[in-house]
């Protein structure tokens, strides 16, 4: 049982949650996640990987057959990005994919300079709702795998696959001749039906600057736009995202 402060697993976890660096974060290979429903999901998923877990004493049973660390409520606390841990964590294994495998995939969104956590992470659980297997993330975007879009996320992190640092360029090659690919965009045509599209990309641009054009210009990316009747000019996009990604998951 670890009972010490000074134990160097607290260090570890908590630069795990506090990096924000994609650069180093792939120095690191691993992230965290926290929480019964977050952990639960890593431990069934088929792609991710628990390289350690932590329990205190009130969740050790739940994870007996993982051989899971003990430690103390002090020790977790510490270790804890959150304000009340619910007891358990996890060390995973940071997934390092080739965009190469994105054309196994069958509905993809793809995020252009997504900069806000919250927003990355509501996204990825967007995704992992309506049935989005793939979640592609621009260069400089914030890092999918710090502790706030995992928290953000809810759970949702190694559900769908998240291929980082990646062009629209690059995910496009893949998948041009096997996917039909949809950009948001306010000067777009409205959402219709996506009836007869089995194989979607989705592409989103930032909270800041939109969709860029050397997307929307490129041939065979469609451009559409959600129908807004009131009077507010964007929505956020978080938003947006659940907005099409629901609307796809219909048809």
């Amino acid at each position: 049982m670890i009972t010490s402060l000074r134990s160097p697993q607290i260090g570890r976890v908590r630069e795990l949650l506090e990096t924000h660096s994609p650069k180093r974060r792939e120095e690191l290979g691993e992230y965290v996640v926290e929480g019964m429903r977050a952990v639960d999901t890593a431990l069934n998923a088929s792609e991710s990987s628990v390289l350690e877990l932590f329990a205190t004493s009130e969740q050790i049973d739940r994870y007996k057959d993982r051989d899971p660390t003990l430690v103390s409520d002090d020790v977790m606390k510490k270790m804890s990005g959150t304000v009340s841990p619910q007891g358990v964590l996890a060390v995973l294994s940071l997934p390092l994919r080739k965009i190469s495998e994105l054309v196994d995939k069958r509905r993809i969104v793809f995020l252009s300079s997504i900069n806000d956590p919250g927003n990355l992470g509501t996204v990825i659980r967007n995704a992992h709702a309506f049935g989005f297997d793939a979640v592609v993330l621009s260069q400089g975007s914030v890092d999918p795998f710090s502790g706030k879009v995992v928290r953000a996320s809810v759970g949702s992190i190694t559900a769908p696959a998240i291929f980082n640092g990646y062009s629209f360029t690059q995910s496009f090659e893949v998948v041009r001749t096997t996917h039909k690919c949809f950009a948001l965009d306010m000067n777009g045509e409205k959402i219709g039906s996506f009836a007869g599209f089995d194989k979607l990309l989705v592409v989103l641009g930032s909270e800041a600057h939109g969709l860029p054009e050397e997307i929307s210009s490129i041939e065979g990316v469609t451009t559409i736009a959600i129908d807004m009747p009131g009077e507010a000019e964007s929505l956020n996009v978080a938003t947006a995202a659940a907005i099409a990604m629901y609307e796809i998951s219909r048809s």
